[in-house]
């Protein structure tokens, strides 16, 4: 039996997915394909385009066997630990095999090599890069001027060109790439890693021309009402189910609603427990009180807090930290012991009979049904389980009130919904 473990968002399903998919079937010969993905909020620190069933049953149709939700306490985190937390679910199950991602180098070797420089000098890295930051370099600027000064250092001028670094950290796959192939060194992963070659436009293109669309364009048709622009260049099952939610009224999602209750949430707090949240220091804590003090929707908010230093992600993502009072203490203790569980959201015929091996083998506790394990959220519970897990069912009563149609915003759909199966 083998088994690949893929990493994705599906935000939403594409053919460029599709692509993967099978590729990563063709060249590992596997039987299986085991899928982590996001919840109903993404690396980028945005809500998805649709919920995390509907995504799920886009994979289950296209070639997924069984599929595994990454929890918000990592999947809304940088590509660090984004990257390390899901190729820990992986190796956890003790049935994948293989990892393949997509990457817009293609060259998986390259890549070993830029992650095993990073490992093994990673003080003088993070030294470097403090020293772009200060000196106010943006952080992706910063951080390809640190691996620059790395390389510099490591005299391996002759097999990398500046330009050829330059190129790869411009790849968002790429840098996750680099992550995934550091987890597995750090953490001694059992696992084999290997990558495709990323066709069609890159993650930012809005181009409808080509065979392949980005998930950015499908979301920007969405947005725009155009989704029959797209119609032909998306899988159909993707086509199908963004259409009847959007006869439902439920999308596109309100992202006006987002940030009214960040405001209202951001004016509770102090800047004191601003503080006390991830990736926030007492100059940040200060600058987005004020903004929040003085904005009146999203948009405002963000341009706001908005400075060089930070990029638009990563101020999205703190954001949902706040929302979601992720606190420094009690995420390194998640960070410190990885994953607390495997949540299944669906499964075809094949995948059923994995997840009745899994259940023999993994590491880790599986959830099919939430209630088993948590009857109330216990945010502040030193049962990181039950910590994580409440996460993950907030975040849904949160993504509901952006639904459109307000018949729809309703709360603790973990403990109604359905594992998806996908016969």
């Amino acid at each position: 039996m083998k088994v690949t473990g893929i990493i994705v968002e599906y935000n939403p399903f594409h053919k460029g997915h599709q692509y993967h998919i099978n590729k990563a079937r063709a060249i590992t010969k596997s039987d299986y394909i085991i899928a982590v993905m996001s919840g109903h909020f993404t690396q980028r620190g945005t809500p998805a385009v649709c919920d995390k069933w509907n995504r799920t049953k886009m994979a289950l149709e296209s070639g997924v066997d069984l599929l595994i939700e990454l929890p918000l306490c990592f999947s809304i985190r940088s590509a660090e630990y984004f990257a390390q937390s899901a190729m820990q679910l992986l190796a956890k199950t003790n049935l994948v095999d293989d990892v393949v991602f997509g990457s817009e180098h293609g060259d998986i070797d390259i890549l070993k090599n830029i992650a095993s420089l990073l490992l093994e000098n990673n003080q003088y890295y993070e030294k470097r890069l403090k020293k772009y930051l200060k000196e106010g370099s943006g952080f992706p600027a910063a951080r390809k001027n640190a691996l620059l000064d790395l390389v510099k250092l490591k005299s391996n001028t002759n097999y990398w060109s500046q330009h050829n670094i330059f190129a790869i950290l411009n790849g968002s796959n790429n840098i996750l790439g680099i992550e995934y192939l550091k987890a597995k060194q750090r953490f001694n992963l059992n696992l084999e890693v290997d990558t495709i070659k990323r066709i069609g436009p890159n993650y930012y293109s809005e181009e409808k021309t080509d065979h392949y669309v980005s998930a950015t364009a499908i979301r920007n048709s969405l947005n725009n009402n155009e989704l029959d622009s797209v119609k032909e260049k998306i899988p159909a099952i993707t086509y199908k189910i963004l259409k009847k939610e959007i006869a439902d009224n439920k999308i596109p999602i309100k992202k006006e609603n987002l940030g009214l209750i960040l405001l209202a949430k951001i004016r509770k707090l102090s800047v004191e427990q601003l503080v006390k949240i991830l990736d926030i220091n007492q100059d940040l804590a200060v600058r987005i009180k004020n903004a929040a003090n003085n904005s009146g929707n999203y948009k405002q908010l963000m341009a706001s807090i908005n400075t060089r230093s930070y990029t638009k992600t990563r101020f999205q993502r703190i954001l949902l930290n706040i929302l979601f009072n992720i606190n420094k203490d009690i995420i390194n203790n998640h960070d410190y012991k990885g994953p607390s569980y495997i949540r299944i959201l669906g499964f075809n015929q094949k995948g059923k009979d994995l997840l009745s091996k899994m259940s023999e083998k993994s590491s880790l506790p599986i959830i099919i049904n939430p209630s088993e394990y948590l009857n109330n959220l216990t945010f502040s519970s030193e049962d990181l389980l039950k910590n994580s897990l409440s996460l993950d069912i907030y975040a849904t009563d949160v993504y509901t009130l952006l639904y459109q149609n307000a018949s729809y915003r309703k709360a603790n759909l973990d403990f109604t919904k359905k594992v998806i199966k996908s016969f």
